[in-house]
């Protein structure tokens, strides 16, 4: 790219960025949307942002304006995309950053008429970017796993964005602490250590640690008088349902708690039990110490040693035919990477972080 067109684009005064759809990556991109608001300021960059994750980043220093892109409603289907572009058409951006990698993300932005187009070169799309980078291939031919922060930190290098940290982080907004308050004195979660355990996972069952297991971990963390939270989306009741019925008490849950105050209760909590998934994340960008139980997927994706606290617990198996960690969303043979994980390792690393004897 010759320094003319860097300088074009650094110059950008209308500037629009494609967040990541998951929750755990629109965490971990929060470094590079502090970042291009230290270069282009606030009051030039909007947000493109699936409705899910708009509560999360609610108040942020970043943005000048967040715009839902409501993909399962409003925007569904070929007709909402149309009209989707068109009101990305009427803010005329100069300069667009496409987070994700699929096509349809810079085809989006390609309709809206956004004049130059940062991004991934990858599923086929790099005609329709202006300036961007290939992923990294390791030696064996394949992507080069690297932690999601760091791959979107170096698409902004590309371009000559001046550095900055690689440090997640959440806004949480008065507001929102007042009604965590309220939460956790409602549910009787004060008066000792918050522990949140999130047994689900929106990536698919292999992530999935048994709630049984997680049940007997709660179970003793309550009698070493922790306060415990099961956070869950709604479409994660089955999970607290069986943590609670395997544990034989009912622990409270999460459901009905907008995100907002939901990360306001997480900035309460004195330990995160997860699996790894998107409480993992939000957890490590609110400083709080998270125990993350990992099984089919490679740590490389969301491991960040000198920020995040607290233990990452995996154990080494055999998956013959099939290579480990397989990134599959399900299990082909018997779920062994996360069975191997014991009940007394799982209790161990939370009384840790707890300081409670073992």
């Amino acid at each position: 790219m010759i320094d003319s067109m860097v300088r074009d684009l650094l110059d950008s005064r209308n500037v629009v960025v494609r967040a990541p759809n998951a929750l755990g990556d629109l965490v971990m991109a929060t470094p590079a949307f502090a970042r291009l608001a230290d270069h282009f300021g606030q009051e030039r960059l909007s947000l493109v942002c699936l409705p899910a994750g708009v509560p999360l980043i609610q108040g942020n220093a970043w943005f000048k304006e967040v715009i839902p892109y409501d993909r399962k409603g409003a925007h569904r289907g070929m007709l909402g995309a149309n009209r989707f572009a068109a009101e990305l058409r009427k803010r005329h951006f100069d300069l667009g950053f496409i987070f994700p990698n699929s096509f349809s993300s810079a085809w989006q932005f390609f309709q809206g008429r956004v004049k130059k187009r940062v991004g991934y070169f990858k599923d086929g799309r790099s005609f329709l970017l202006h300036a961007g980078r290939p992923r990294e291939m390791g030696d064996d031919g394949k992507f080069l796993p690297k932690y999601t922060g760091r791959y979107f930190m170096e698409l902004l290098d590309e371009v000559g964005i001046p550095p900055g940290e690689l440090r997640p982080s959440l806004p949480i907004a008065e507001s929102e602490r007042e009604a965590a308050e309220k939460f956790i004195a409602e549910r009787g979660l004060d008066g000792g250590p918050l522990v949140i355990c999130a047994p689900g996972g929106a990536f698919g069952p292999s992530k999935l640690w048994p709630p049984v297991r997680y049940a007997e971990v709660l179970n003793e963390l309550h009698g070493d008088g922790a306060k415990i939270l099961l956070s869950v989306a709604p479409n994660e009741i089955a999970d607290a349902e069986t943590v609670n019925m395997a544990a034989g008490r009912e622990f409270p849950t999460s459901l009905g708690l907008d995100l907002g105050t939901l990360k306001a209760v997480y900035e309460r909590a004195a330990l995160i039990l997860t699996n790894d998934a998107g409480p993992r994340h939000i957890g490590v960008a609110l400083g709080k110490p998270v125990v993350c139980i990992m099984g089919p997927n490679d740590p490389r994706y969301t491991a960040l040693p000198d920020v995040e606290r607290g233990e990452v617990i995996r154990e080494r198996v055999d998956c013959s035919p099939y290579a480990w960690p397989c990134q599959l969303k399900e299990c082909p043979i018997d779920h062994r990477c996360m069975d191997a994980i014991s009940v007394a390792r799982v209790l161990s690393a939370c009384r840790r972080e707890l300081k409670v004897p073992n």
